[in-house]
């Protein structure tokens, strides 16, 4: 049955080689389903007695995975929303919340949270919640120090110094025979999710590869000749339509592509569920701005020709695309590019030396790669050499759950080196430059 209230974004499967939304998907027939993660490296569990969970506690959704533990079968996959949303969208609106006397309430949220995840997972499977043995969990690090209900002082001002960056064991009272590890982050803004990611793509070793993970904060490493850099770009929500004028989560009617037909100014588009529009999501954000550059209705500075002269352009009866989504997209883009400036230069290399772009997360799953490439977010010739690969934060917890091995998660933490973009002396340069549409 399709949701029509789905709003996450992070059930993408592939059906005959295709990917679409579970959540509005109906299987007519048998079929192989795929959820969440794939492109990760190949490895051999660990056999043992008992189950475990792989979670993902990610800032606007909670992502679940039950295993059998003797042969290393997934038997049951589950998501929900963070409830800690209350309390705002973003880590910094949670920090903040947390500072003023909240973070009891959000440690309590996101430890229902995950009660309730858990439960549902073992009611799918009768699994008995005594049988459960292990858990393992990534996450960036303001929820991590909210689910261990560490202050959260310290993580939004100068310094930025976390109570605790290395991994850590818990226990929870709603599983009295598992032992909870979280993995280990990197820094305050660099957290155990990206660790996981690059963890479940084998390290990235032996190439030059470029992780990103595109969300309120973009995230991303360089990984190259055995070191891996780090950063983080304060890139609003504009790639998930959150500042853009009738920008929508990715929910029935949300126009998720966009293309410019025969006919100059109108727009051909598609929605989720086939129904009318009702506003624009991240990846239809992405594809109006492309054909705006590409058929020149915006100059290089980003302002709309004058064809429009009330500021906006029509997408579809009633849905319009504004000068000031413009403005949202050329900082988000501008920020992310600026960080994969500094991350190049870091390391010593040009985009013409990087062998692979790996894109986590259910944006990356539905985002045209090459009108990513032609407003600039990626450098000219990465197109081909992206590829998406899920929610990757989940795909590392379950592989160091299944190995029963932290060692490998804690020397890619080890080995990881935080690039301070804030303090970069060439990132503002590099900001106004790709401010620009070339």
């Amino acid at each position: 049955m399709k949701n029509p209230k789905a709003s996450c974004a992070k059930c993408p499967i592939n059906i005959h080689g295709g990917t679409c939304r579970g959540c509005f998907s109906s299987a007519v027939s048998s079929m192989e389903i795929v959820q969440y993660y794939e492109n990760g490296e190949d490895f051999a569990p660990r056999p043992r007695e008992g189950y475990g969970i792989a979670l993902d506690i990610g800032t606007t959704t909670l992502a679940f995975e039950l295993f059998d533990l003797t042969d290393g079968k997934r038997l049951a996959a589950y998501s929900s929303a963070n409830s800690q949303r209350e309390y705002g969208a973003d880590v910094i609106t949670r920090i903040k919340r947390a500072a003023q006397g909240a973070a009891g309430t959000l440690h309590t949220y996101i430890i229902e949270d995950i009660r309730n995840g858990v439960a549902r997972l073992l009611a799918q499977t009768g699994v008995p919640a005594s049988e459960v043995r292990d858990m393992t969990a990534a996450g960036n690090t303001t929820m991590l120090h909210l689910l261990h209900d560490w202050p959260c002082d310290t993580l939004g001002v100068y310094p930025f110094t976390p109570v605790k960056i290395g991994s850590h064991n818990t226990r929870f009272a709603f599983l009295p025979n598992c032992g909870v590890l979280t993995l280990p982050g990197i820094s305050v803004f660099v957290g155990a999710d990206i660790t996981a990611g690059i963890y479940f793509l084998g390290g990235m070793k032996d190439e030059t590869c470029l992780f990103i993970d595109l969300g309120t904060n973009g995230e991303m490493a360089l990984v190259r000749q055995g070191k891996i850099f780090t950063a983080s770009a304060a890139a609003g929500p504009a790639f998930e339509a959150g500042n853009i004028s009738q920008g929508v989560a990715s929910v029935e009617g949300a126009i998720t592509c966009a293309l410019l037909g025969h006919k100059l100014n109108k727009f051909d588009y598609k929605t989720i569920g086939g129904v009318p529009p009702i506003g624009i999501c991240g990846t239809g954000v992405v594809d109006i701005m492309a054909e705006l550059v590409r058929r020149g209705m915006v100059d290089e500075t980003g302002r709309l020709s004058s064809g429009f002269p009330d500021k906006r352009v029509e997408i579809a009866p009633d849905i319009f695309f504004t000068q000031g989504d413009v403005r949202e997209v050329q900082l988000a883009k501008s920020a992310v590019r600026a960080g994969i400036e500094i991350l190049l230069q870091s390391a010593g290399c040009t985009p013409d030396d990087i062998n692979r772009v790996c894109l986590a997360g259910g944006f990356g799953y539905r985002i045209n790669i090459g009108n990513a490439e032609t407003i600039g977010l990626l450098p000219k010739g990465l197109a081909e050499k992206t590829h998406a690969v899920g929610n990757a934060a989940l795909g590392g917890a379950a592989k160091s759950l299944l190995t029963a091995d932290l060692a490998g998660a804690e020397a890619i933490a080890a080995r990881a080196v935080e690039v301070n973009l804030a303090a970069h002396p060439a990132f503002n340069d590099l900001f106004m430059e790709y401010m620009m549409f070339s």
